[in-house]
């Protein structure tokens, strides 16, 4: 047998089975084919390796063979509509270029930007939680997770508050629009998202504010700046990397807790425990499923697996977060759980800039809600949960509680 094929039947890593429980198929592929080749449909016939082990997974991250650019590899296929927001991102970007944008976003993360971030983030958490009453049964996900980040990320890049509910939507199609409309329709409707988030950028360079969009508008100390497409890019970025995975960490998080109902009791009796529960959540709920694409920059044998120069390689980082050769008991959630070098955030070079400030808004969120309604409990049965069908993210569809 191949090293990269599965004892039976194939692992399909958009197939509605997998995206409905992908953690029993994670443990299939680590034990049997830790670097497997496959395909996404979305990609086309286009093969994939994905690796799913922890050890293999940091490695990739870290190593110089796989790169994020690699001259003669087939081209994602993305429109050039879609490029600009997308693979022309510093996500998608090797060092020299990658370090370079990294280094003038990171000096937009002052301090100063970042504490306000903070003291907006308790405000708001609290706004919406005196607009509930005990016995109440909300959407966790619309009702209170997602409002927090959406708010954080207007007002880094400077969104009039009557212009949430357009943004919202138009963030909405940014995440999801090349699976929920396919990649041709997702491209034609992007034209207006891109020209709205340009007119925030010339209003922001017109008032200047104590906030991150100001911040990347700003020359550096060596006078380098971001070109207006630059800064286009890393918005589509912050809000992409930010906003999106804040919210679903926050209702995932909720949702472990809520179904894991020791640990809440633990959280609850020392709420100093809150930080280490929200790296376990980040670990445990598999929120992030891999990172973006990689590409094998030569002729490349990982566990006796050739991948050939040019192919698209991509760590599941859910998978290596469930991996008992780095965590013990794996599969159990432990918000004490220490040390936790999980990788929700990956790691390397690509190591996401604004782990801390998701980590602030979950943390802030989480925290309290349980302060306020201790008592809050599912409205369903766990077993009628279900998961939107995205590959390599893990996001509820709804989470149905009652405040008590």
């Amino acid at each position: 047998m191949s090293p990269d094929t599965l004892q039976g039947d194939p692992i399909i890593l958009d197939s509605p089975e997998f995206l409905a429980d992908p953690f029993p198929f994670y443990d299939r592929l680590r034990r049997e084919a830790p670097v497997y080749r496959t395909s996404l449909s979305y990609l086309g016939d286009t093969d994939i390796y994905v690796l799913s082990r922890y050890a293999d997974c940091v490695e990739l991250t870290t190593d110089p063979r796989f790169r994020r650019i690699v001259e003669g590899a087939p081209p994602l296929p993305i429109p050039d509509s879609l490029k600009l927001i997308s693979t022309d991102t510093m996500i998608f970007k090797d060092d020299p270029e990658h370090l370079r944008l990294r280094k003038l976003v990171s000096k937009a993360f002052t301090p100063k930007a970042v504490a306000r971030l903070a003291d907006r983030a308790e405000e708001v958490t609290n706004e919406l939680l005196d607009g509930f009453t005990r016995g109440q049964t909300i959407d966790l996900v619309t009702d209170y997770a997602l409002p927090i980040p959406v708010t954080v990320i207007s007002e880094m890049v400077g969104v009039p508050d009557g212009e949430r509910t357009q943004f919202h939507d138009a963030m909405n199609l940014v995440i999801d629009g090349v699976v929920k409309y396919g990649i041709e329709q997702a491209a034609a409707e992007m034209t207006g998202v891109i020209d709205y988030v340009r007119r925030l950028i010339e209003r922001r360079r017109d008032d200047p504010a104590e906030d991150i969009l100001t911040g990347l508008l700003h020359p550096a100390d060596d006078g380098d700046r971001l070109s207006d497409d630059e800064i286009l890019a890393m918005v589509f970025l912050l809000v992409s990397a930010g906003y999106e995975t804040t919210y679903t960490v926050i209702a995932n998080g909720v949702a472990a807790l809520l179904t894991h109902p020791d640990q809440l009791a633990r959280l609850k009796a020392q709420p100093d425990l809150i930080a280490p529960a929200v790296e376990e959540i980040l670990r445990y709920t598999g929120t992030i499923g891999g990172t973006k694409p990689n590409f094998a920059s030569e002729d490349v044998e990982l566990r006796g697996v050739p991948i050939p120069r040019g192919a698209i390689v991509i760590p599941l980082l859910a998978s290596a977060n469930r991996d008992p050769e780095a965590f013990e008991n794996p599969d159990t959630f432990d918000i004490t759980r220490s040390p936790n070098f999980h990788l929700a955030f990956s790691k390397g070079q690509h190591f996401c800039l604004g782990a801390n400030l998701a980590r602030m808004e979950i943390r802030v969120a989480i925290a309290n809600l349980i302060r306020r309604f201790p008592d809050l409990r599912l409205a369903v049965d766990p077993d009628e949960l279900e998961f939107v069908q995205l590959p390599f993210w893990r996001r509820l569809n709804a989470l149905p509680v009652t405040l008590d």
